[in-house]
């Protein structure tokens, strides 16, 4: 699949020149357990790759043919033969290997082995935002690998290409070596000038109709009842001025932040439309909203697209007034997710460092849903520091907020967030833990001094999911049934055994004139479920389902 992908894309192979051969390490998962936090189980574009490949092709002074190979249209068993098909046919110079994720590390020994055996003056390399925060592990470990590119690539890559000596421009930030390290060398990020340069994507580079985006969860996504769903995303800011314990951004893009004008954005939405007709623009900024009045401006100009806009990563709730929640509205948003991470000021503030009061999200809620968007927010558990009542504490803030949908993730350390150096710091988990073996969807953190266990953590974090969002879910509560279904239905779409789903989808079928077929059917599903498995039993038994 991997050869039709590149000979649908369009993205023609010039004569002479640099070829680049960019490298989408896999990161998929199967679906996972439903009792299990979130998985990496969709397709995404490869953005970062595209980013890069689309600058460095428009702006290096020498011809670059740049050819993307995601590994993740296909099956463990076939990447490498894939792998030394694209070598064959393009013969690249540079090779470069995304790592955005942890578990994609166990392929980068055998892939770039295998991509040094091809061509050993090739320069193989590896980038990415997990490639990033474990650098000077993973040149240590991995004999095959040239150099690591700390941070942002598009500037790093078009210095490389131009270069008369591309080993020599190596010495150079931002990329780490061998050598760099063992001098005690520390890289520091090269940043694109000005990211107008990087909002053009040439989604031509790919075949743009076989990905999919299933990561924004809402009763409102149609990515079940239609076909013609035609999806881009958009990164319109770098950087974060925050300082959040479990989150590694300001490492990866600075605490500055930077961003993209907004005729730039406008102009490249208006390409999207016009060029691939799409009808679904999803943001991925950090802090899409901290430039408030740029962002009302961006939303007012959006809202003559008639697009459907998604947000999920969350917002920051501060930046939203009456104004804001009206604009987002119009611009196309029917669902917002807030991060908001805990509903205890002592924790939000001593232990997160974030600077938000629970008393600020009340209001924001309301402005939210006044404007019927359907307010989600998301919350870390398990957190050093946090007690038992701080959740408790969570759970209140929830009902009083009147949220319609809480995501809850187990705290994880990863590598370049301060919850890292803390945990590794005081024996929280193993120091010699290695690259990838801290998996987000499992809780790692075990100091039972302080009251962490994974066990107990794990289950009381969704002991909270399930209270908040079937046993009290606010749609079933306020009779918008057909709402509360789409819900139930969409955590099915993504864990077709998840016990809790199935009971309330069939509570609001029965609500709402579905078919006794279905609601039988749902009604089973669970009893089935339960009967099948001790922990969905365990579960229905707390809330007296059976």
């Amino acid at each position: 699949m991997a050869g039709e992908i590149d000979q649908k894309s369009g993205a023609k192979e010039l004569p002479g020149g640099t070829t680049i051969l960019l490298i989408v390490l896999p990161y998929l998962v199967k679906k996972d357990l439903a009792t299990r936090v979130k998985t990496k189980s969709f397709l995404a574009f490869p953005y970062g790759v595209l980013t890069l490949a689309s600058y460095v092709k428009r702006f290096s002074k020498t011809r670059v043919n740049a050819k993307i190979l995601d590994l993740n249209f296909f099956s463990l068993d076939e990447i490498f033969d894939v792998i030394q098909q694209s070598l064959d046919t393009h013969q690249p110079d540079i090779i470069g290997m995304s790592m955005m994720f942890d578990q994609s590390y166990q392929y980068v020994r055998g892939i770039s082995q295998q991509l040094k055996q091809h061509n050993p003056d090739a320069l193989v390399l590896l980038g990415g935002a997990s490639a990033t925060t474990s650098s000077g592990e993973i040149i240590k470990e991995q004999e095959f690998v040239d150099a690591i590119c700390h941070s942002e690539g598009e500037t790093a890559i078009k210095r490389l290409v131009e270069s008369e000596d591309r080993w020599l421009e190596l010495d150079n930030d931002p990329w780490i070596t061998k050598r760099s390290i063992s001098e005690g060398r520390k890289a520091r990020s090269v940043y694109v000038d000005n990211l107008n340069d990087v909002v053009d994507v040439d989604y031509d580079l790919v075949d743009a109709s076989a990905y999919s985006m299933k990561e924004a969860f809402s009763p409102f996504a149609s990515y079940r009842n239609e076909d013609d769903v035609r999806q881009f995303f958009v990164v319109t800011s770098r950087g974060c001025p925050f300082k959040c314990v479990f989150c590694a951004e300001p490492f990866l893009h600075g605490a500055n932040m930077r961003y993209i004008e907004i005729d730039a954005i406008i102009n490249h939405v208006k390409h999207l439309v016009d060029k691939y007709g799409m009808n679904v623009l999803t943001f991925y900024d950090d802090q899409l909203l901290i430039d408030t009045a740029r962002a009302k401006e961006l939303f007012r100009r959006l809202a003559k697209f008639n697009l459907r806009l998604e947000a999920p990563n969350g917002v920051t709730l501060v930046y939203i007034d009456d104004e804001m929640a009206r604009l987002m509205k119009e611009a196309g948003f029917d669902t917002i997710p807030l991060a908001i991470e805990s509903g205890s000021d002592y924790v939000l503030n001593k232990i997160i460092k974030k600077p938000l009061k629970k008393r600020k999200i009340r209001p924001v809620v309301e402005a939210l849903q006044k404007n019927n968007i359907f307010v989600q927010a998301f919350f870390v558990i398990g957190l050093p520091g946090e007690m038992d009542d701080h959740r408790q504490e969570t759970l209140q803030l929830i009902k009083d907020a009147d949220l319609d949908w809480s995501g809850f993730s187990l705290a994880s350390p990863v590598r370049g967030s301060e919850l890292h150096t803390i945990c590794v710091d005081k024996g929280y988990i193993d120091k010699d833990i290695g690259i990838g073996e801290v998996i987000g969807n499992q809780y790692m953190i075990n100091a039972p001094e302080i009251g962490l266990e994974p066990e107990k953590i794990t289950r009381v974090a969704y002991l909270m999911n399930l209270e908040t969002n079937f046993v009290n879910n606010r749609q079933m509560r306020i009779g918008n049934f057909n709402a509360a279904a789409k819900c139930f239905e969409e955590v099915l779409e993504r864990y077709d055994q998840h016990a809790f789903a199935h009971y309330y989808l069939a509570k609001a079928y029965e609500q709402s004139g579905g078919s006794l077929q279905s609601i039988e059917d749902n009604r089973k599903a669970f009893h089935s479920i339960i009967e099948s498995e001790p922990i969905w039993q365990d579960y229905a038994g707390v809330f007296n389902l059976v």
